[in-house]
């Protein structure tokens, strides 16, 4: 096959279309395991960084020129939307994020307003214009929001949760309010990410950190609605979506329900398990388990081996870790990934 670009391929690949090898990148491969992004670091905080298209620009390429991604993924956060429509968001050092005040009644619900892509959080899509002005044709550029239950639960709860008493009191107890609390979070995503590929973006990823929280009969009465709707309406922004939902076994068929192009998988889930029972309707994602990067690199080509292997009859197979990549990774862990993933030829010639 002749050979393709970097965002020829990965396109390719989330289109179930044949590649001269598998395209790769890395959930928050912009991130604290770069010296470079720490550089950076010391002169904002993290949400001045998203708010600064200038140094979101820049650390999103960091991982771009270091590794040689197929794709680059903007830097910014799930919860930026939330700030625009009315909420405090703060990022407590080592406590996660902090939002105020909490979404827990219909008048909570009908208090939050819609907002302006453009003008309310104009500073991603210059972020990702600068990102395209470097990158040019060459690569892919992934935008990105949080799937309905994620954003809603943050709203709900006010902060990262591991039980999500008060998310799920409303999901049973009060469906009417959470079914108006997604209605309300759609409406305002779809422009937003309408917003993205206007400046630029290839691909649309779809965050479900929290949607394994659930068995799979709720996922598909109470959340499978609002989700579809969400990516239905990114589809026809004329770009790929893809749909990432952390802990997601027990989701699989439901997932693809959805009419995602592409399906992301964490680490748990067994690749022939998930070829099997998504019965090739969507391109896979995934799936190395991020620890395995803080073991020697000679184990982490091995894993890595095992991983492409283990996709290899999917009907399309996009390399990632299962969930974002960890502070502390030595990036020698990552040169090991991307010296398996594009061939040691490759890797050398983009170093020379």
């Amino acid at each position: 096959m002749t050979a393709m670009t970097p965002r020829e391929r990965f396109l390719a690949a989330c289109r179930r279309q044949p590649v001269d090898r598998t395209p790769a990148w890395v959930m928050r491969q912009a991130g604290r395991y770069l010296p470079e992004y720490r550089a950076v670091r010391k002169h904002h905080d993290f949400l001045g960084m998203v708010r600064t298209p200038e140094a979101a620009a820049e650390v999103t390429l960091q991982p771009i020129r270091r590794f040689g991604m197929d794709a680059a993924v903007i830097f910014s956060d799930i919860l930026v939307p939330h700030a625009a429509m009315g909420l405090d968001v703060r990022f407590e050092e080592g406590e996660g994020p902090k939002l105020a005040p909490c979404v827990r009644t219909p008048e909570d619900v009908e208090a939050l307003r819609d907002f302006d892509a453009w003008r309310d959080t104009g500073f991603l899509g210059e972020a990702i214009r600068r990102v395209r002005a470097e990158l040019g044709g060459e690569r892919a550029i992934i935008g990105f929001c949080g799937a309905p239950w994620t954003s809603a639960s943050y709203m709900i709860e006010g902060a990262s949760s591991r039980n999500f008493e008060h998310a799920k009191r409303m999901l049973h107890g009060d469906p009417a309010c959470f079914a108006r609390l997604c209605e309300r979070l759609v409406d305002n995503l779809v422009p937003y990410l309408r917003m993205q590929v206007e400046a630029g973006a290839d691909v649309l990823q779809v965050f479900d950190s929290w949607g394994g929280a659930f068995d799979a009969r709720t996922w598909s009465e109470s959340l499978l609605p609002s989700t579809r709707r969400l990516v239905h309406e990114a589809k026809a922004l004329g770009v790929p979506v893809i749909l990432y939902v952390n802990g997601c076994s027990q989701l699989l068929e439901t997932l693809v329900d959805t009419g995602a192009d592409v399906l992301g998988l964490d680490w748990r889930v067994d690749p022939a398990d998930a070829i099997r029972r998504t019965g090739g309707k969507v391109a896979l994602q995934g799936n190395l388990d991020p620890c395995v990067l803080f073991a020697p690199p000679e184990v982490v080509e091995r894993e890595t081996r095992r991983v492409l292997d283990s996709f290899r009859d999917a009907p399309g197979h996009i390399f990632n870790l299962g969930s974002g990549i960890l502070p502390g990774v030595p990036t020698a862990s990552m040169e090991a990934v991307f010296r398996v993933v594009q061939g040691r030829q490759a890797m050398e010639a983009r170093v020379s």
